[in-house]
């Protein structure tokens, strides 16, 4: 789609009416609707109108805060259903024969593999128990412990509920 922009004798950026028209058929909204998005304004140019954008950066750079956050929500939720697969890979990769895993080695396997960080994988660990109620089995044995929700354990089983 053609879209004609131009640049106003002060600098700033304006856009034909005809083309913030059919920009805003397409997607659906009315004319004063996108002018108001885009924080446009009507202005006289000949025999015709053209939408002059005033801070036509603010909106490219909130546009980039915006979609930022938007990845790092999309991140977060990955971090949090692969956590429990990792969780799970790390314990089978060092249980012994009981099953059971020695806790900083796990730590140790999902920090290195999610990238995050130590206080994290604490804060996720909790919540994963408190969501999976009875999947895991927490030990307080062993010689290096981790503190969940204020008790020391030392080994992790997955009991596969």
């Amino acid at each position: 789609m053609d879209v004609a922009v131009g640049l106003t004798e002060t600098g700033k950026v304006y856009i034909r009416r005809s083309d913030l028209e059919r920009i805003a058929r397409r997607i659906g909204v009315t004319v004063d609707e996108l002018a108001a998005r885009l924080g446009a304004r009507p202005e006289q140019a000949g025999r015709g109108v053209r939408y002059v954008i005033d801070d036509l950066w603010g909106i490219v750079l909130g546009k980039l805060v915006e979609l930022e956050e938007r990845v790092s929500r999309l991140e977060g939720r990955r971090i949090e259903e692969d956590f429990g697969k990792v969780l799970d890979q790390a314990i089978r990769h060092s249980a012994g024969p009981t099953g059971y895993a020695p806790l900083r080695a796990v730590k140790d396997f999902v920090v290195s593999k999610l990238g995050i960080s130590d206080a994290e994988f604490v804060e996720r660990l909790a919540k994963l128990l408190s969501e999976r109620r009875g999947k895991y089995v927490l030990l307080e044995g062993g010689d290096d412990k981790i503190y969940v929700n204020g008790k020391g354990y030392g080994y992790i089983k997955n009991t596969g509920m």
